[in-house]
């Protein structure tokens, strides 16, 4: 008997168990996936969105290239802020400060060790 034909059994085994091995769901988009997208919207700003934190001041982040950077503004017309992020789902870090998100949480960490919390206002 030939040795191939005694392993095309086991190789059709095994092509029907991979077939039939459950997928997984895909996980939900993070806020970078979310906003790797925007690109200038009618205001002339560039993924604008508008976070509260808890120190009652509110933060206005500015999603930029692809999701891989955000400026954070105080208000609307504030100094930013800029932080990148090597890749989607990553810290994103900066000379000052380093900010997370987690759903539609922002947590801030200052360069004086000051963590804020920040929630996206109107989110889903």
């Amino acid at each position: 008997m030939m040795p191939g034909i005694r392993v095309l059994p086991a190789l059709i085994l095994v092509a029907g168990l991979a077939a039939c091995s459950e997928s997984k769901p895909p996980a939900p988009p993070t806020e970078q996936e979310i906003h790797s997208s925007d690109s200038a919207v009618a205001t002339g700003e560039m993924g604008r969105h508008p976070y509260r934190c808890s120190d009652r001041e509110p933060l206005f982040v500015d999603f930029k290239d692809n999701g891989l950077q955000i400026d954070l503004r105080r208000s609307g017309s504030g100094t930013p802020v800029t932080l990148t992020a090597p890749a989607q789902g990553l810290q994103y870090v900066g000379e000052t400060a380093t900010a997370t998100f987690k759903g539609t949480q922002l947590t801030i960490v200052e360069g004086d060790g000051r963590t804020r919390t920040c929630e996206r206002e109107g989110a889903r």
